[in-house]
C-alpha cells in the first residue's frame, strides 16, 4: 500500500510539470533567484539587503577618487508563502487502482497544480491580501512607481501608443532590458488581439515589435500577456524575465510544487487517501523605496472598461 502511494505521487510529481508551466506565467514575468531557490518548505522568510539608491558612473580621462556616492542599504525580511491544494481519494477507488490495476487519472493532480498555477500568477501580478483588503504582499501592479494613462484600445494604434508612453517612462527611470512584457487585463487584451488596420496590419504585432526593438537581433523575448487578476482599463508593462534582469527583481522559489499522499488518519485498512499539493514561491523586488518601484509602469484610465 504504502509502495503504492509513493508510485502515483512520483507519477503525480511528473505529470504536473506541463500544467504550471502552461498555465503559470509568475516565472516568464519575473526571474527564478537560483542562490534562494529550491531549499524547501522549511525556509520561512530571507533575510536580504536592499539596495534603495545609487547614483551615476562618470567619464574622464583620469581615474577619479572622490567620486564615490554612499549607498543606501537597508535590511529586509521577507516571508514565504506556501502555495497548497488539497483533496480526497474515496477509499473504494484507491482498492482498485491497488488490486485491479485501474489507474487513478493524473488528471486530478494536474486540476490541482492549475488551482495553484492561479494563485501564483496571482500573487505576482497582483499580490496578496490575506483579509482581502490589506496587501501583506505586493505584486508588480501595486509596486509600480510608473504610470501612464491609456487610450482608448477600441482605436487601432492607441495600444501601440500607450506601450510607447509606459517604455518612454521605464527609460527615464535607467530600467533597460532587452525585451519587455505587457499585460492587459482580460477586455483590453482582447482588444489588442482583435485590432487589425483598414490595410490588415495587426496592432498586436506591432506592439511585440515595439516591446522588442532591444532584444538581439532575430529574437523577441518580449510578450503580451493576459492578467485575468486585473481590472478592465488596466494593465502593465515590466523587463521581461530574464537572469540579466535579477537586479531589478526576482522570484524566491523555495518549493516547487509537489504531491504528498498519505491515509486519513493512519488508516491503511479502510481509510480514504488524501492528497496535497504544495509549493511556495514570494516575488521580491529590488530597490522599493515607499513601497514603490520603478520597474514597473502601469497603464490606467483612458482604457474601454466598458
Amino acid at each position: 500500500m504504502v509502495n503504492a502511494l509513493a508510485n502515483l505521487k512520483n507519477q503525480w510529481d511528473k505529470d504536473i510539470a506541463p500544467t504550471l508551466y502552461a498555465q503559470d506565467i509568475s516565472k516568464q514575468l519575473m526571474p527564478i533567484n537560483p542562490q534562494l531557490s529550491n531549499q524547501g518548505l522549511g525556509v520561512l522568510s530571507i533575510d536580504s539587503l536592499k539596495y534603495v539608491a545609487r547614483g551615476s558612473a562618470s567619464i574622464n580621462y583620469d581615474i577619479q577618487q572622490d567620486i564615490e556616492d554612499t549607498v543606501d542599504i537597508a535590511l529586509a525580511n521577507l516571508k514565504i508563502p506556501v502555495q497548497q491544494d488539497d483533496t480526497k481519494i474515496r477509499r473504494r477507488d484507491w482498492e482498485a487502482y491497488v488490486k485491479q490495476g485501474i489507474p487513478i487519472s493524473s488528471d486530478l493532480a494536474q486540476d490541482m497544480a492549475a488551482n495553484i498555477a492561479v494563485q501564483r500568477t496571482t500573487l505576482v501580478v497582483d499580490g496578496w491580501k490575506p483579509d482581502g483588503t490589506n496587501y501583506d504582499i505586493k505584486g508588480m501592479y501595486q509596486v509600480a512607481n510608473n504610470t501612464v494613462a491609456g487610450a482608448d484600445f477600441d482605436t487601432f494604434g492607441n495600444a501601440y501608443k500607450t506601450v510607447a508612453a509606459c517604455l518612454k517612462e521605464l527609460k527615464t527611470d535607467k530600467i533597460y532590458s532587452p525585451g519587455y512584457n505587457l499585460v492587459l487585463a482580460g477586455l483590453n487584451y482582447a482588444e489588442l488581439m482583435g485590432s487589425i488596420s483598414t490595410n490588415g496590419v495587426s496592432e498586436a504585432q506591432m506592439v511585440i515589435d515595439l516591446l522588442n526593438r532591444d532584444a538581439p537581433p532575430g529574437t523577441q523575448p518580449g510578450r503580451i500577456f493576459e492578467g485575468t487578476d486585473l481590472a478592465a482599463g488596466t494593465g502593465m508593462v515590466a523587463p521581461i524575465a530574464a537572469q540579466a534582469n535579477l537586479r531589478y527583481f526576482d522570484l524566491i522559489e523555495t518549493q516547487e510544487p509537489i504531491n504528498h499522499l498519505w491515509f486519513e488518519d493512519g488508516n491503511e485498512v479502510s481509510g480514504d487517501i488524501k492528497a496535497r499539493q504544495i509549493g511556495a514561491m514570494v516575488p521580491r523586488f529590488k530597490h522599493l523605496v515607499g513601497g514603490k518601484d520603478n520597474c514597473v509602469c502601469t497603464i490606467s484610465s483612458g482604457l474601454d472598461s466598458s
